[in-house]
């Protein structure tokens, strides 16, 4: 099969990330060998959120290309796998992971990970490279049919590193792989058509709660009061404000509800709904 685009840091918070291709078959052998460090899993789980992040950063990858070699999201030239942060998943998840994945993949658990509470990291090479609009599209997609709840919501951010395999000296570490097709985007994406629009893409529960908590605290911004309530009269809908301040910021799309950052390459942002 094709090489993959791969982003290499030396840490977390690396400047210059590196550009380089590999096999699946290589990447496969890089994480099946977790980096034993000297604290125990007692202590890790003792230490506070820094400690815990200095101890599991041992370097890292983006599943791309980065422009420049920076790790922004507007970087992010395109994404040649996906790779699902897995840190809710349950031991069923784990034990049947062979049996239940649909494509070509591997597994393996990260720092935090202990037998009753697994954390795991999923690497699915792709048939074909995936800009950042396709790749938030068809890995949540993806999430969906595994479980979309037992990922977190950091995995469809396209500049999202994952740390090489790292365990404290007596943690469990485990590595699976499945062989099976590799993951075609375009079978995905074509079974979806509505992925376009970034509001119909499938979320987790913890999200469609947010928003809706988000919604029932929203006053309807007409009805507001003093200068803040006349603004919005006077400029409804928003886009006679986009058009008015913001001319040469931001452009109208394709739907008439959303307008795009022309500075950005992200996906559109504004919704004037």
């Amino acid at each position: 099969m094709r090489d993959l685009a791969i982003a290499y840091g030396n840490t977390r918070q690396a400047k210059n990330w590196v550009n380089k291709t590999i096999r699946y078959e290589d990447l496969k052998e890089r994480l099946k060998v977790t980096i034993r460090t000297a604290e125990s899993a007692e202590e890790y789980a003792k230490m506070s959120k820094a400690q815990r992040d200095v101890a599991k950063d041992h370097g890292g990858f983006v599943g791309g290309a980065l422009k420049g070699g920076r790790r922004k999201v507007d970087a992010v030239e395109l994404r040649s796998m996906i790779a699902l942060d897995g840190d809710r998943i349950d031991k069923a998840f784990l034990d049947d992971y062979e049996t239940n994945a649909s494509y070509t993949s591997c597994l393996y658990t990260t720092h935090s990970s202990t037998e009753a509470n697994p954390r795991v990291r999923l690497v699915f090479p792709l048939l074909r490279d995936v800009t950042s609009e396709e790749f938030v599209a068809v890995s949540r997609y993806l999430a969906q049919m595994l479980g979309i709840d037992f990922f977190d919501e950091c995995s469809y951010q396209p500049n999202q590193l994952m740390y090489w395999p790292s365990s404290p000296q007596n943690g469990v570490f485990v590595f699976k792989e499945v062989e099976k097709e590799w993951l075609d985007p375009d079978a995905i994406l074509s079974a979806h058509p509505e992925w376009t629009d970034p509001t119909r893409l499938p979320t987790s529960s913890r999200e469609s709660k947010a928003n809706q908590v988000t919604q029932q605290k929203v006053q309807d911004p007409l009805e507001k009061e003093g200068t803040v309530g006349i603004f919005n009269r006077v400029f409804f809908p928003v886009t006679r404000a986009l058009e008015t301040f913001l001319a040469g910021v931001y452009e109208p799309t394709e739907s008439e509800s959303r307008w795009h950052l022309i500075a950005s390459s992200s996906i559109a942002g504004v919704d004037q709904g």
